[in-house]
């Protein structure tokens, strides 16, 4: 099982997109860090360089020791709901 404490949400506030991946949260009542990207130019960089897209939402996932960035809102979704639901 995906440990909660290992994960951070790219996000930008009025991103349709983002929005429907806080729902999730929400729904599932899951307590995941959020990262404005309109408001930290420095994750924002590091968005870009270590996950190759300035793409958001981007749910980063801090496991065994190394860095996946997963994006597309269905994939953040399914990994939510099959991981914590």
């Amino acid at each position: 099982m995906a440990d909660l404490n290992a994960l951070s949400l790219y996000h930008k506030e009025h991103c349709p997109f983002c929005h429907k991946v806080r729902a999730v949260m929400a729904e599932l009542k899951l307590d995941i860090p959020l990262v404005d990207m309109n408001a930290n130019a420095q994750e924002w960089q590091r968005l870009q360089t270590e996950g190759g897209k300035g793409m958001v939402p981007c749910l980063r996932i801090d496991q065994g020791g190394e860095t996946f960035w997963m994006y597309e809102s269905d994939d953040i979704i399914e990994y939510l709901r099959d991981n914590f639901a």
